[in-house]
């Protein structure tokens, strides 16, 4: 009786004599044996001490003991605690009403006592083994409600006995039903042989769908054997997890954006089209498409204007290329060839084309696609026309490898840009030797640049009412240690791309501040300098502190230098733009448009922009004196800029024709050809030497040999 000593048994008696002796012989067994005094009730008694067991003595059938048992058994407490009742009444009525009010044991009188420790002992720990067994059971019976499985017991012949778990209410109406009526007809028919099989003994999964559309569940079955015969059948629903599977399939191989396949779809169709290709002897064909000069719409009028015209591409590719292209379909074997479109990039997609005959069935489709591509779009409340230039690869001719045909027909694409866009090109063995050549320049492109070997040239600029040079331009210059000078439009794309331009734009402001210092000390000083800022660059947050600090490191006058911008700098973001020209312009630095007219501007726009200077583009001044449509325009931004208050630069002057009429418009100043080339900073220095000061320039001015 070793835990006797946290055993407590509560005392109800009306015989004061057996309340003194059954109190002293179970504390003298070991037990806590409490007497309900005199001095509060019962029940009091009861919620004070909590006993494990009640021990109530009754003397006669009406004795209000039987009313206190069903009180304790009433009581929260009291629902499985042990009650004995001590009798010497042997009538059935008596016994029966006691087990009615909730009794759980009888003791007749005359009592053993030494026996009456060991009976309420065996009455507690059965009571507690009860106990153990009924929290196991309810804890067994919670598992199972957890569980998202749906459990029940199969007997040999596929008759459902009994359901162990599922959702409350759900199947409850399947006991007693066979296989073929709970499991689709498929499954049970399966599970079914599984059972009748000699080596049943193994699990059976099985997988099923019911219901159709949205309204469809997909459901997991398995046939768990029991040693008695029986079988367990486990039901799970599974939607939820196949359509994650599903959701996760698709963003692996889908663009979110447009639907079409993704990249690493595209190449797996690809390597299964080039085996079947091996077979059949059939060619493939893989165009890949870039929209030419997407980036100027992201830029200037936002992603979503972007990416929503990226959509309508993607339709009208699917809409111009069918899933089973007969171009695709010259082969001997119906249902070889097969059409894949795909994104592969921001503005890049892939047309895959198999079972192709002849290399002039891939240039067909590439112009289906720009003819498709040729009708205006509509995103945002603006209108574009997108034009492609697409590259074509050709399997086996140019590659025999997926990741080999991607890269040629990505090589093929840029040289269709380099034809003039809007166009396609085959892949060519010169095109690989162009690529290894652009990397070379890249990679040379940033040893240069550590090395300092950059150089400015400047372009004079002439103001028409006094005939002298009043500012120059500063632009960058490349001299390769081995291939001589590098063409301007070849590497400053190039820097663009790779993000050299802002270090590169950093260190031309940097330079033209201390040229304008090195000039101020040689009597120079009323010399501008105008410097061109790439759009990557001005996006900086620090690029007004840089300009800022520029000049102040070399103590030059803001005035003295002068920012150019491009119209598009100014779509990008018109709050955090306009703050930007503020603060330059507040610090004295000129502000300039540079090229306008060819971008994206209107009046609305320069009204609110603090700019002194519009540059008419080359493009506009070159024939204005042959041109009525030319000379129109260059009238009209002149006589715009003198309504806006802003002085007016004319780029690429060639010829005095060109002169009279900028001087005749009120032009105030021009550039080009006429007045010099762009020249090393000696030959700038000569010409102001030689002077032009108060002449009217008429020819052009020989400075040198080097050409832009």
């Amino acid at each position: 009786m070793e835990n006797r000593a946290r055993t407590t048994v509560l005392i109800v008696d009306e015989d004061p004599v057996f309340g003194i002796v059954a109190i002293d012989t179970l504390q003298l067994a070991g037990f806590n044996a409490v007497a309900a005094g005199e001095s509060q009730s019962v029940m009091a008694a009861f919620e004070q001490h909590a006993p494990d067991l009640v021990l109530i003595e009754v003397e006669k059938p009406g004795s209000p003991g039987f009313d206190l048992c069903a009180q304790i058994r009433a009581h929260p407490a009291g629902l499985d605690v042990p009650i004995v009742m001590v009798t010497g009444n042997y009538d059935t009525e008596s016994i029966g009403r006691a087990y009615r009010m909730g009794a759980t044991d009888f003791v007749n009188k005359p009592i053993l006592w030494a026996m009456l420790p060991h009976r309420l002992e065996f009455l507690h720990r059965s009571h507690k083994n009860v106990r153990a067994l009924q929290a196991s059971d309810l804890r067994n019976r919670e598992l199972l409600r957890a569980l998202p499985d749906t459990i029940f017991v199969v007997d040999s012949h596929g008759i459902v006995l009994e359901r162990l778990a599922g959702e409350a209410g759900a199947g409850e109406g399947q006991v007693g039903k066979s296989f073929e009526e709970v499991l689709p007809a498929d499954v049970a028919r399966k599970a079914r042989q599984a059972m009748q099989a000699q080596d049943g003994a193994g699990v059976q999964s099985y997988e099923f769908s019911i219901g159709s559309g949205n309204a469809q569940r997909a459901f997991e079955a398995r046939l768990c054997p029991r040693p008695d015969g029986a079988f367990l059948v486990v039901m799970r629903d599974s939607t939820e997890r196949r359509r994650a599977e599903a959701r996760i399939q698709y963003l692996a191989y889908y663009d979110t954006l447009t639907g079409l396949p993704n990249r690493q779809l595209v190449g797996r169709e690809l390597r299964r089209a080039i085996r079947i290709a091996e077979r059949t002897g059939h060619k493939i064909a893989l165009l890949y498409l870039d929209l030419d000069r997407f980036k100027r719409i992201n830029d200037n009028l936002g992603h979503a204007v972007g990416d929503s015209l990226l959509q309508d591409v993607a339709r009208r590719l699917e809409s111009s290329i069918r899933p089973t292209d007969y171009v695709a379909q010259a082969g001997p074997e119906p249902g070889t060839g097969d059409t894949r479109i795909a994104r592969v990039g921001g503005d890049e997609f892939v047309v895959l084309l198999t079972g192709l005959t002849e290399d002039s069935q891939a240039a067909a489709i590439a112009t289906r696609v720009r003819q498709a591509l040729a009708e205006p779009f509509s995103c945002g409340g603006h209108r574009f026309v997108v034009t492609p230039s697409i590259g074509i690869a050709l399997f086996p001719r140019d590659g025999t490898e997926m990741e080999d045909l991607m890269v040629k027909a990505d090589m093929a694409m840029y040289q269709a840009k380099d034809q003039g866009r809007n166009g396609h090109a085959f892949y060519g063995e010169s095109m690989n030797v162009r690529s290894l050549d652009r990397m070379e320049l890249e990679s040379d492109l940033r040893r240069a640049f550590e090395a300092n070997d950059f150089t400015l040239c400047y372009q004079p600029k002439m103001d028409l009412s006094s005939g002298t040079i009043v500012g120059v331009e500063a632009l960058l210059r490349w001299h390769h240690a081995s291939r001589g000078w590098i063409p301007p439009g070849s590497f400053i794309a190039l820097a663009e791309e790779t993000g050299m331009i802002v270090p590169l734009g950093e260190w031309v402001v940097h330079e033209a501040c201390k040229q304008l210092k090195i000039w101020a000390g040689q009597g120079l000083g009323y010399l501008t300098i105008a410097v061109n800022v790439s759009p990557q660059q001005f996006a900086r947050e620090d690029f007004v502190d840089s300009v800022l600090r520029a000049t102040r490191q070399f103590g030059i006058k803001p005035q003295q230098l002068e920012i150019e911008i491009t119209e598009s700098v100014l779509m990008r973001n018109v709050g955090e733009t306009t703050a930007a020209l503020n603060r330059l312009r507040a610090a004295g630095v000129t502000l300039s448009i540079d090229d306008f007219g060819t971008g994206y501007s209107s009046l609305g726009y320069l009204k609110q922009f603090p700019v002194d200077t519009l540059k008419i583009d080359r493009s506009f001044v070159k024939d204005l004196h042959v041109s009525s449509d030319d000379a129109a325009i260059c009238a009209a931004i002149i006589a715009m800029a003198r309504e806006l208050r802003l002085k007016v630069i004319a780029e690429g002057v060639e010829v005095v024709e060109q002169v009279d009429f900028l001087r005749k418009h009120g032009c105030d100043q021009i550039q080009g050809f006429l007045v010099s080339k762009p020249v090393t900073v000696e030959n700038l220095e000569d010409l102001l030497r030689l002077g032009t000061g108060g002449q009217e320039v008429t020819q052009a001015v020989p400075v040198g040999e080097y050409a832009a």
